[in-house]
């Protein structure tokens, strides 16, 4: 008897490109597919959607072409927006009425760097007569903007998620957190990176770094199946001097401004797309004594490029529920 199971479509979106992952369950050895396409320049922008026609055109074309529709869609909406913050709350609330809360005191007590969001939080612990929440914000626009795109082009979108939290939850499903760590999640990408410090396997904060590389000195290489850099090597060299820098003041943040001074960033994973990933994590330890891995490492149980770890993260998502 043979089983068919039902794919999922796991996607995430870059300015440059989508990236995708294709399961037909929770687990790792379930992805049948995966893939990139490259996106033309004006698309999308800082996460931004710029042309919502041409990339509905682009879905339109990647669902026919691999027979997608009426498939469910998971994804991470894109970095620049996320809002991830501690926040307290009357103690006693349910969940309701704690969102009722947070949703009467925006723009009071509560204040986010954009209107109308998309709210959710997880309970974190209690401070005197008060409940301690980790709250979550992203503009509703901005999501619903993609998901009309997403159900024209003939997917069904089920789960928005953070980039960070996917990638957190196959660290975390690869057994690979230690007690009591303090762990700084580096997204190192072309067009940004993303810092995120996690403490009991929750994120506490994150920062968002826009990229200061020329986008035109990018250019697809179909030998590489990837984008290469094409400008100056000397700009290259300053961007990773100033984000060893910027890690650097985080990680003191983190240390004296979240942490009261009473803990510190214990290890750092490092992720993403950028090229050389290998020399900067080289340059992470020769910089910090801290333990430093990399999703690179981990590529033989990933089976696929570590790139694809917050698309993975996905896939397995309702297997940590």
């Amino acid at each position: 008897m043979v089983f068919k199971f039902k794919k999922q479509v796991n996607l995430i979106i870059k300015d440059r490109l989508l990236r995708y992952i294709v399961s037909t369950n929770s687990t790792i050895e379930s992805i049948v597919d995966s893939g990139e396409i490259i996106l033309e320049p004006g698309l999308l922008e800082d996460g931004k959607l710029i042309n919502d026609k041409s990339l509905q055109v682009v879905l339109e074309q990647l669902v026919k072409n691999k027979k997608w529709n009426n498939l469910p869609l998971s994804f991470c909406v894109p970095d620049s927006s996320v809002t991830i913050r501690e926040q307290l709350v009357p103690k006693g609330l349910t969940k309701e009425e704690i969102k009722s809360y947070i949703n009467m005191e925006l723009e009071e007590s509560i204040r986010l760097p954009f209107i109308d969001p998309i709210i959710d939080f997880v309970i974190i612990g209690e401070e005197k007569d008060q409940a301690k929440i980790l709250l979550f914000a992203y503009p509703k626009q901005r999501v619903n903007e993609f998901l009309q795109i997403f159900q024209k082009s003939g997917l069904k979108p089920k789960v928005a998620d953070l980039s960070s939290l996917s990638i957190y939850r196959l660290y975390y499903q690869l057994d690979l957190p230690e007690d009591n760590e303090h762990l700084l999640l580096v997204q190192w990408g072309k067009d940004a990176s993303v810092l995120t410090a996690f403490n009991q396997n929750k994120p506490v904060f994150t920062r968002y770094i826009k990229s200061t590389l020329d986008r035109n000195s990018w250019s697809w290489s179909t030998a590489d199946n990837d984008l290469l850099w094409t400008g100056d090597d000397e700009e290259i060299s300053q961007l990773i001097e100033d984000q060893l820098v910027t890690i650097d003041r985080f990680m003191e943040f983190y240390q004296y401004s979240v942490m009261d001074g009473n803990e510190e960033i214990s290890k750092i994973l490092l992720t993403g797309d950028f090229p050389n990933l290998e020399q900067i994590e080289l340059l992470l330890k020769d910089r910090f004594i801290v333990t430093i891995d990399s999703m690179k490492k981990m590529e033989d149980k990933l089976k696929h490029p570590a790139k694809y770890a917050d698309a993975i993260g996905l896939a397995v998502k309702s297997k940590n529920k």
